[in-house]
């Protein structure tokens, strides 16, 4: 057990000292210095952040970039290019890309609707699925009623409602 005189001393040493912060209520030794021959493991290089931020897009921006991304892929375009060619047949502007990227958005728009529709045809399904089972759990749940538990006993109409059902309220002696 400590005295307390040690125990305030400790006090003081941690409200004096400046490493740690005022209402840590300890202090610690100051760790040793590595040695020079010590091995240090550091982390791996990590790949580069990349500078712009990756966003997805939506409507007409995701379509062009689609577009522009199947350009490079199928086609051997650079990125600029593909992006050029994509903007200039969009705002229908002369373009020596205009026929490839036509046929590329046919063919974007081709996969999109068969996806599309295999989708749909799924979902449908699920709905028409999850429809059926809802009938029959209200149809059951019909067919059994409420439980006991829950049901209230119908109000007494044979006194107002203000009146107890267990006679006057007894009078408290003095």
């Amino acid at each position: 057990m400590r005295s307390t005189d040690e125990v305030l001393e400790q006090i003081d040493s941690a409200v004096d000292d400046w490493t740690v912060s005022a209402d840590a209520m300890r202090c610690t030794p100051a760790p040793a210095p590595a040695p020079a021959d010590a091995v240090i493991h550091r982390v791996p290089d990590l790949p580069p952040v990349p500078l712009v931020p990756v966003v997805r897009f939506t409507g007409p921006a995701a379509a062009r970039a689609l577009v522009a991304l199947r350009l490079v892929d199928r086609h051997g375009l650079t990125p600029g290019t593909a992006t050029s060619a994509v903007r200039a047949a969009a705002n229908g502007e002369p373009n020596p890309h205009l026929d490839l990227v036509s046929a590329e958005a046919e063919a974007a728009a081709a996969e999109a609707t068969q996806y599309g529709s295999h989708d749909l045809a799924a979902l449908i399904s699920a709905i028409q699925a999850a429809t059926t089972a809802m009938k029959q759990f209200s149809e059951a749940c019909r067919t059994v009623g409420p439980h006991p538990a829950y049901c209230k006993p119908p109000r007494r109409r044979d006194r107002p409602a203000w009146q107890s059902p267990y006679g006057p309220a007894h009078r408290r002696r003095h």
